[in-house]
C-alpha cells in the first residue's frame, strides 16, 4: 500500500538515502540518458545494492547511440545485468499505454544486481 520514494542526486549519498528502509526493487526509467552521468548512476545503484544485497535495479532506456555502453562500468562496480525482452511482456508494440514510445525507437529493459564473487 505504501511505496517509499526518495529524491536523490546520482553519485551522492544523502541522509535520506542512508536512512532508507530496506528495499527489494529500485525502479528507474530512462535514467541512462547522458553518458557523463552513467558512472554516477551506477555508483548510487551499487551503494543501494550493497545495502540491500538481494535487491534489483529495474530500468528501461532508449538506445540513442551505439557508442554508449555501460558494460565496462558494470564490471568496474561488480554489477551484472539481465536483459528483459520487451516482447516477453507484450511491451514491444509501436503504441503502448497511449504513448508513441517505443514506436520506432529501440527501448531496452534490464535488471541490474550485484555480481557474485565469481563474476556471475
Amino acid at each position: 500500500p505504501r511505496v517509499p520514494t526518495v529524491g536523490l542526486t546520482w553519485g551522492r549519498v544523502s541522509p535520506e538515502l542512508l536512512a532508507l528502509a530496506p528495499v527489494d526493487i529500485i525502479l528507474g526509467s530512462d535514467v541512462f540518458f547522458d553518458p557523463k552521468d552513467f558512472e554516477d548512476i551506477l555508483t548510487t545503484i551499487y551503494f543501494l545494492l550493497e545495502k540491500n544485497p538481494h535487491a534489483q535495479f529495474w530500468t528501461t532506456y532508449q538506445v540513442r547511440s551505439a557508442d554508449w555502453s555501460i558494460e565496462a562500468l558494470l564490471c568496474k562496480w561488480k554489477l551484472k545485468t539481465v536483459h528483459v525482452p520487451l516482447r516477453s511482456f507484450s511491451a514491444d508494440k509501436e503504441h503502448l499505454a497511449s504513448s508513441s514510445l517505443p514506436g520506432r525507437h529501440t527501448i531496452e529493459m534490464m535488471i541490474i544486481s550485484l555480481a557474485h564473487s565469481d563474476g556471475t
